[in-house]
């Protein structure tokens, strides 16, 4: 016969693994969620890009007649990424990053043909660009994303300006020859976006800062 302690033993078992079952799944329901905002945000700075670049940069001047606002639009797309690294850390930002392009992928590919009938999209990058783009994103996010969670600490400024800073010098340098080689003169167009985009990103420290009272990190994080 067996003892009344050798038969609660299973029931505790089997309760316990109910539970952690439960708190697994609870886990990834929250990540989920959290994952909603910050994939929001950044699909509307892709779609600001996107809407902007027919718009021609012309306050830029010199011999820069194919710049367009869209150019100039993309460290907002970097700003999302680190306002969400700086909330929920490295791994949040990086699934945001992935959920993001995977869903202006699915976008790009099964909508637009549909819709293209119903709206008149001005501007249809060529696959070769799309990719170029979503490649170069990819991987400068994924940079960023590791400088600005290793140089976070008490000076505010650091993490964002190096993770910024990598991120337009990195999308610049894989962006441009892998959309462009052979096609056209892409170096002296690579070098003057690169140039504004640099400046851009020292400029992104302002809505930066202004949101740092709103988004602030969450336990684990050292408050910074």
């Amino acid at each position: 016969m067996r003892s009344a302690a050798d038969v609660s033993w299973p029931a505790q078992a089997v309760y316990g693994r109910r539970d952690q079952t439960g708190s697994r799944i609870g886990q990834a329901f929250r990540a989920v969620a959290r994952l909603i905002l910050p994939v929001a945000t950044l699909l509307l700075a892709f779609a600001g890009v996107y809407l902007y670049l027919d718009t021609a940069a012309d306050f830029v001047g010199g011999q820069s007649s194919w710049l367009t606002v869209g150019h100039l639009l993309l460290p907002l797309c970097f700003l999302s990424v680190h306002l969400t690294n700086r909330r929920y850390g490295p791994s949040m930002a990086f699934a945001q990053v992935v959920v993001a392009l995977a869903l202006a992928a699915a976008f790009v590919t099964f909508a637009v043909p549909q819709l293209g009938a119903l709206i008149p999209f001005k501007v249809v990058p060529q696959m070769r660009q799309a990719y170029a783009f979503a490649g170069a994103f990819l991987g400068a996010s994924f940079i960023s994303i590791v400088v600005f969670d290793g140089a976070r600490g008490p000076r505010w400024w650091i993490a964002p300006l190096l993770g910024m800073i990598s991120a337009v010098v990195l999308f610049s340098l894989i962006f441009y020859p892998t959309a462009y080689a052979g096609e056209t003169d892409w170096s002296q167009r690579m070098m003057l976006h690169m140039e504004l985009l640099a400046g851009l990103a020292i400029l992104s420290l302002i809505p930066y800062w202004s949101l740092r009272g709103i988004i602030r990190p969450l336990p684990g994080f050292g408050g910074y």
